[in-house]
């Protein structure tokens, strides 16, 4: 592969990190958001329609006008373009790295390999059609039989209008040997995603869990280890489980 250059401007930009997000031009969005307001706004009482139109209205003149005089937003929109350009010239790809927040430039084929690799050592199968529509047909039965746990007015929002198979994001092990993925999917467009958000409400309420072996973030582990005795003899391990849900024996 020949060497690949980005000006210091273009790095800066990649500096940004993949949580950086760059809005669309607002000519480009700006109809779609009209529509999605006035839509919004129909389902109000007729005597305040008008007044959030009002209000809508002028809260997109004010996006119009800062997207306008905002020079390193468009300065980065010329940056990012450019970088793609590089990115496609040479069968490149950004990929996200694991346990970090640094971007890996990675071949795309490359990550093809790597992707594959994971999926036929975890023995996972291709089904031949998307069974989607299926579940969803069952998860819409289940919820319209389940009167006593979902009231009927809250029902119609434990569906994803337009749900999709969740998609596989390959983040980049950069510290280990040869550079695995570790697959991350997003559910938030599945569509047992918001039944299941709901689902879990309802557990927390109802079922007092006490949570003694469970922490909320590594700064409460931390205060927790300065509060424990140790003496010379003790030791102290830890232990990285590897795929613990997928690993469950079925029938248990």
């Amino acid at each position: 592969m020949s060497k690949i250059t980005f000006t210091r401007e273009q790095i800066n930009t990649m500096k940004l990190g993949p949580q950086y997000t760059i809005e669309r031009n607002p000519k480009q969005y700006i109809n779609e958001l009209i529509v999605d307001t006035e839509n919004a706004i129909k389902h109000l009482q007729s005597n305040v329609q008008n007044t959030f139109r009002y209000m809508a209205a002028k809260k997109i003149k004010q996006v119009k006008e800062s997207n306008r005089h905002n020079i390193m937003h468009k300065r980065h929109q010329h940056n990012i373009k450019q970088i793609k350009k590089i990115l496609q010239h040479n069968n490149l790809t950004i990929a996200k790295a694991d346990k970090s927040k640094a971007i890996v430039i990675i071949d795309k084929t490359n990550l093809e390999q790597k992707v594959n690799t994971f999926i036929q050592e975890n023995n996972i199968i291709e089904v031949k059609k998307d069974p989607t529509e299926t579940y969803q047909k069952q998860i819409q039965r289940i919820i319209q039989k389940s009167k006593d746990i979902i009231d009927r007015n809250k029902s119609k929002y434990m569906l994803n209008i337009k749900p999709t198979a969740p998609e596989i994001n390959a983040y980049i092990k950069t510290h280990k040997d040869n550079n695995p993925i570790r697959p991350v999917i997003d559910n938030t467009q599945a569509l047992s995603y918001k039944i299941a958000k709901f689902l879990k409400g309802r557990l927390k309420e109802d079922v007092n869990l006490p949570n003694t072996y469970t922490v909320q973030n590594s700064n409460e582990i931390a205060q927790e280890l300065q509060k424990l005795h140790m003496e010379k003899y003790h030791k102290m391990i830890t232990l990285d489980i590897k795929d613990l849900y997928v690993n469950l024996p079925k029938k248990e």
